[in-house]
């Protein structure tokens, strides 16, 4: 009985392995069309066919075109949130692990301006305290609060200053542009940077000490 059980157990594994990696190869051909064509101009059959699959298949996985539309958007945010995690590691100071977290997410717009792109326009859950793409910056609010780095009124009220003003810099860059002073943390970076601090209460001197810091990110593999 217990041979058996761990047969029915390996094989529920394998079978979850191949549902993801095909729900990834549609992912990633949906985030192909659309950066090229735009969500509206992209038809379902185009996804499949980029993929390899049969129409069939896209239903197990997705609803409509808005479904995997959404998850291009959520993956999208989780690669940049492990590539915020892998840049803070060893940052102990929780009130500049977010300022480098807002700056990496602005030198998306020059890194990968497809990705930064399609994140705005389709993450839609950006400013949940509960939504699963803000777990990371939440435990950096709260350890700010916990370690007195940060002063703000609640929670929520940090966390929508920070995804508020982190997204409306990245449309501007959208917009306007980004050189490759945004990818060092300079420019428009860091007079976003100067305002993020102060508006989660961070001490003046404290603002211009963790501005003044180095924060180059030109050659994360992210981008690639």
């Amino acid at each position: 009985m217990a041979s058996r059980n761990a047969v029915a157990e390996k094989q529920d594994e394998a079978g979850s392995r191949r549902r993801e990696r095909m729900r990834a190869i549609l992912v990633e051909a949906a985030l192909r069309l659309f950066a090229r064509k735009g969500v509206d101009a992209t038809t379902i059959d185009e996804i499949v066919t980029v993929a390899g699959v049969a129409k069939g298949t896209f239903y197990n996985y997705f609803t409509d075109r808005a479904d995997i539309a959404r998850a291009v958007g959520g993956n999208i945010r989780h690669e940049l949130n492990m590539a915020v995690d892998a840049l803070n590691a060893g940052i102990d100071d929780p009130a500049e692990r977010i300022r480098r977290g807002v700056c990496l997410f602005m030198a998306s717009v020059a890194g990968n301006p497809d990705k930064a792109t399609m994140l705005s326009r389709l993450y839609d859950s950006g400013l949940s305290i509960t939504g699963f793409g803000n777990a990371h910056l939440l435990g950096d609010i709260r350890d700010g609060i916990a370690k007195g780095r940060i002063d703000v009124p609640s929670e929520e009220a940090a966390l929508h200053h920070v995804v508020g003003l982190g997204t409306a810099a990245m449309r501007h860059l959208l917009d306007a542009g980004a050189g490759p002073e945004v990818l060092r943390g300079e420019g428009y970076a860091r007079d976003i940077s100067l305002v993020l601090l102060r508006g989660l209460g961070v001490p003046p001197d404290e603002v211009e000490r963790i501005v003044a810091r180095p924060c180059d990110l030109t050659d994360l593999t992210v981008w690639s």
